[in-house]
């Protein structure tokens, strides 16, 4: 139906709009483009890492070990994300391998690097990871590394580093012994040093010591359980942690001063002779040794064996 106006005709309800049409259109294909990319995103990031894994150990490294007693080696391994194991093993030289995982569309093994040095005794193993990873394909990459020290061989200094991941050390000597974690367990037995210091965020730290002539642990999220089978007389012994137990296991017979204090907790022990007291020093022996441990959202259990 139409209406003449001035001679003209004119459709009844006026003219019909061609740019509200292809507004319309412009809006769709962005809601379908749009779209399209959040789900290309959703499903590389939570799909790709679990449909493309690849693993691939590298090649191993070894190094011999200073035979010089007055000048003995030193070894720094530091990773980012993986574990870190050390074991011993009956050959002479140092060896570490491991194995590479890459997860995610378009990743690869080949691209994690390794810094491998041995300059006058001093060596050095570090797993390089790329910069950054792409976005739209989620890669991601750990490195767990294994490390095989000569049996009964004394470093000079060791330092055992990794962000996230766990940390075992076994039956490492040296004089001064250095483990770092951020997220991840700490588990170390056997140790013989002469200066031991951990250090973790957020996991766990098992400490057992052989014969540690001083040792200072430091945790923020999480357990600590300490046990020394000797104390050196002059020796200390600090544990700390923020959120989470003591749990201090060492000898009887042992002379110290140990002061526990929490402020949200309980304090027991168990064979040592004496009873512990929040907040102050108790003297066992000759008390030539110290002992502090401290948390502030915890329980301290201290038992003498």
């Amino acid at each position: 139906m139409s209406m003449t106006i001035n001679g003209a005709p004119v459709p009844v309800g006026g003219a019909k709009k061609p740019g509200f049409s292809r507004t319309v259109l412009v809006i769709a294909i962005l809601v379908v483009v749009v779209g399209a990319v959040v789900a290309i995103v959703a499903g590389s990031l939570f799909l790709g890492p679990s449909l493309s894994v690849t693993k691939k150990n590298f090649t191993p490294y070894t190094t011999p070990v200073s035979q010089s007693s007055s000048n003995p080696s030193s070894m720094t391994v530091s990773n980012t994300n993986g574990g870190v194991t050390t074991s011993t093993w009956s050959q002479a030289y140092l060896m570490i391998n491991g194995t590479v995982t890459a997860r995610g569309f378009g990743s690869s093994p080949d691209v994690i690097t390794f810094v491998e040095s041995n300059s006058s005794g001093s060596i050095v193993f570090q797993a390089i990871f790329p910069v950054s990873s792409s976005f739209f394909f989620g890669a991601t990459y750990t490195v767990d590394i294994h490390v095989y020290e000569p049996a009964s061989y004394q470093f000079n200094t060791v330092q055992i580093v990794t962000v996230n991941g766990d940390l075992q050390i076994s039956s490492i000597s040296a004089t001064s012994l250095t483990i770092t974690d951020t997220n991840g367990a700490i588990t170390a037995s056997g140790i013989t040093a002469t200066s031991t210091t951990v250090t973790d965020t957020n996991g766990s730290i098992n400490l057992t010591c052989a014969a540690c002539g001083s040792a200072t642990v430091t945790m923020t999220n999480g357990s600590v359980t300490m046990d020394l089978s000797t104390l050196s007389l002059s020796g200390s012994y600090v544990v700390t942690t923020t959120n989470g137990n003591v749990n201090l296991i060492l000898p009887a017979v042992a002379s110290f001063k140990i002061t526990p204090n929490t402020t949200n907790g309980t304090i027991s022990s168990t064979g040592l002779g004496v009873q512990l007291t929040n907040h102050a020093t108790a003297t066992v022996g000759t008390g030539s040794a110290v002992v502090n441990l401290a948390t502030t959202n915890g329980s301290i259990t201290v038992t003498g064996k």
